[in-house]
């Protein structure tokens, strides 16, 4: 119980060193935004005490990897901490594994009000305003003996009524959470926010400063803690996050024109970048510095998809969008324009006894058996065959090393191996193997320096590439159709008439494939 109310700002996974991952090409004109996202999301947390003018800060770890980040890093944290030093403001920080006391330079000193808690124990120390002290917090930083905290801790004389806050970075363990008297939980470790306990505690995983991709739709920032007179205790998100991500869908009829197309898809980001704007009034912040990325997935007809796949109007709707949505904030950046492929063909096409139906029966075996091996090897670039030698030479060492222990006889396998382990490979070998492979049996193997996709990522690629090659294959096998005949019946239809362009692209494509230039 506390006598006096009080707020603070709990946040955590800066990680300063991790850049943005859900572009494949940085976009015009936004190029710097999008490599500072990372700092500008950190230092909007710093904003947000002083604007709040909360009592304290805690921070729950992994704000920056020193050694990937360099000197740069630190002096950035440095200069953020001192600007609450100059408002009066503690920062309590229980750092994670990648920002452990141990992995920061002792060169670097931060400013008094930065306490951080010891590696291998747990550490009380208690906020103190007007001579009273409102507060305990129980912290303990990552390093070479970590430690959780478990169950209660020790009483402090005097200490009974405090409100205290745990600080702690990583997997809570199910027994601290029943800890009576711990009332708050400030947690971190986890890319996004999760509220895991609300009684008898309220237990935050705060969560990423910022969203770096699609698959983190959604506000990221740091939970503001507001505590009354009375212990209770609220907690609310301010948003941080300079990026924000989401996936639209867009219906595009078989009769719409490229212009009816890209009004519609005009008119859906324009209500975005209200929407964004009207959400930022609400909250009392300004939009500068805000991007939307959004991703189109487009549902259409089978008649149109090869034209939106193929011709030009994808492009074409894209820029239009860019350049009309990115010269004000909040901007609203088209990622990409992409039809949505049907999980399946029409099944009278599986039944045809052609090359076609051959296969498309393929393909769809491989995707009911996604542990089935797609061996592709033999058209692979030699190193990428050898790459591939490599670690099944070492998946098969490790095998029977566990099986067969000192009597295995490994000396043919290694020293094979010892051959290829010789040769140098480009760095993006092991990822290109990976994702031209789908091999999901493999064992992925961190010692081997291989940067390899993790199981559910293969599963995902390999399932799309699946589907692009059914749907590559209908279009390029159909045997009543040409690619260019189904195109041009496409824009016959009405959705590119207006592009000129279209039709000298269809027959350079169908010359490539089959040889020959086509008629005009």
């Amino acid at each position: 119980m506390t006598s006096q109310g009080f707020r603070f700002i709990h946040a955590s996974d800066f990680r300063l060193e991790a850049p943005v991952d859900g572009l494949m090409e940085s976009p015009d004109r936004l190029g710097d935004a999008i490599l500072d996202a990372p700092r500008v999301a950190a230092e909007r947390v710093f904003t947000a005490a002083l604007k709040e003018k909360v009592d304290f800060v805690v921070l729950t770890g992994d704000l920056l990897s020193p050694r990937d980040t360099g000197p740069r890093g630190l002096l950035f944290l440095i200069e953020q901490f001192a600007r609450l030093e100059a408002e009066r403001i503690p920062i309590y920080w229980a750092s994670g594994r990648s920002d452990s006391p141990d992995a920061i330079p002792s060169a670097f000193r931060f400013p008094e009000n930065v306490h951080i808690f010891p590696v291998g124990t747990i550490e009380e120390v208690f906020y103190n305003r007007d001579g009273s002290t409102l507060a305990r917090i129980l912290g303990t930083s990552w390093g070479k003996s970590a430690v959780a905290p478990r169950g209660a801790v020790d009483p402090v004389e005097g200490a009974d009524d405090l409100y205290t806050i745990g600080a702690f970075n990583g997997r809570l363990p199910t027994e601290a959470l029943k800890d009576v008297g711990v009332r708050y939980w400030a947690l971190g470790g986890a890319r996004l926010r999760e509220t895991v306990s609300r009684n008898p505690s309220l237990a935050v995983y705060a969560g990423s400063t910022l969203a770096r991709n699609f698959s983190e739709p959604g506000d990221f920032g740091a939970t503001l803690v507001e505590v009354g007179e009375s212990g209770r205790t609220t907690a609310t998100l301010l948003r941080t996050s300079p990026l924000r991500w989401s996936t639209e869908t867009l219906v595009i009829r078989e009769d719409e024109t490229e212009e009816e197309a890209l009004a519609e898809a005009r008119s859906r980001v324009k209500a975005i970048q209200e929407k964004e704007r009207e959400d930022a009034a609400f909250a009392g912040r300004s939009t500068e510095g805000d991007i939307r990325l959004v991703s189109f997935r487009i549902e259409a007809d089978q008649a149109v998809l090869p034209a939106l796949r193929y011709g030009a109007t994808t492009q074409t709707i894209i820029r239009d969008l860019r350049t009309d949505f990115t010269k004000s904030y909040p901007i609203v950046y088209v990622v990409d324009f992409e039809p949505v492929l049907a999980d399946n063909m029409p099944e009278e096409m599986y039944e045809r006894q052609t090359i076609l139906g051959d296969y498309l029966r393929m393909v769809r075996y491989y995707r009911e058996n996604p542990k089935e091996r797609i061996d592709i090897e033999q058209f692979m670039p030699e190193e990428m065959r050898e790459w591939g030698e490599r670690e099944r030479l070492k998946s098969e060492i490790a095998t029977r090393r566990a099986t067969e222990g000192d009597a295995a006889d490994l000396g043919e396998l290694t020293t094979r191996l010892a051959a290829l382990d010789a040769k140098q490979y480009a760095p993006e070998t092991s990822t290109l193997y990976d994702l031209t492979t789908f091999d999901l049996n493999a064992r992925d193997d961190e010692s081997s320096g291989s940067v390899s996709l993790r199981t559910p990522d293969k599963e995902n690629q390999r399932r799309e590439a699946l589907l692009e090659a059914a749907a590559l294959g209908a279009d390029l096998l159909a045997e009543n159709d040409s690619p260019v005949a189904l195109l041009e019946g496409a824009v016959a239809k009405g959705l590119t008439k207006k592009n000129r362009v279209v039709a000298a692209e269809l027959r350079n494509m169908q010359k490539n494939l089959d040889g020959k230039e086509i008629g005009s």
